[in-house]
């Protein structure tokens, strides 16, 4: 049986974390936010995993960042996080993208397989619908047009 984890927490973090529980915009913040609440009225680290969907290491893990950096370390800092399968600052994939718009306007399907071919990457739909949102900028197609003046 392993040694069993319980933090406590001040009146102030208490209520800091139940605004952060509330009004955080992060899921996974508010995810861990409730675990540390929960662990603080004595839930063991299994039950708060079972309760969260999560495993027992993740909790842990929220525990140990709080007890080392407080609130800042259940932030996700940069760099974590799944790694985008298609980047805007990859030239071979803006000019992939900009071969691919060229040949098969307005058909997301067949940018998708051509991408998927020319990058040897599996792509979904919806990664190059994003892609597109991201790349491309408004033309003059969807430019106001000035109205015309009759001339007397």
């Amino acid at each position: 049986m392993g040694r069993k984890r319980h933090i406590q927490l001040t009146d102030s973090e208490q209520l800091t974390l139940h605004e952060a529980l509330k009004n955080h915009p992060k899921h996974e913040f508010r995810r861990s936010a409730q675990a540390l609440l929960w662990n603080h009225q004595g839930w063991a680290v299994k039950t708060i995993a079972d309760a969260l969907e999560v495993c027992p290491q993740s909790v842990s893990n929220w525990l140990t960042a709080f007890e080392q950096d407080g609130l800042v370390g259940l932030r996700r800092h940069k760099g974590q996080g799944r790694k985008p399968i298609l980047s805007i600052t990859n030239a071979l994939h803006q000019q992939t993208l900009a071969q691919a718009v060229a040949m098969h306007y307005q058909h997301t399907g067949r940018i998708q397989a051509h991408l998927q071919h020319t990058l040897n990457q599996l792509v979904s739909r919806d990664t190059v619908k994003r892609f597109l949102k991201k790349t491309t900028m408004p033309t003059t197609a969807y430019a106001e047009v000035p109205k015309q003046t009759k001339i007397q």
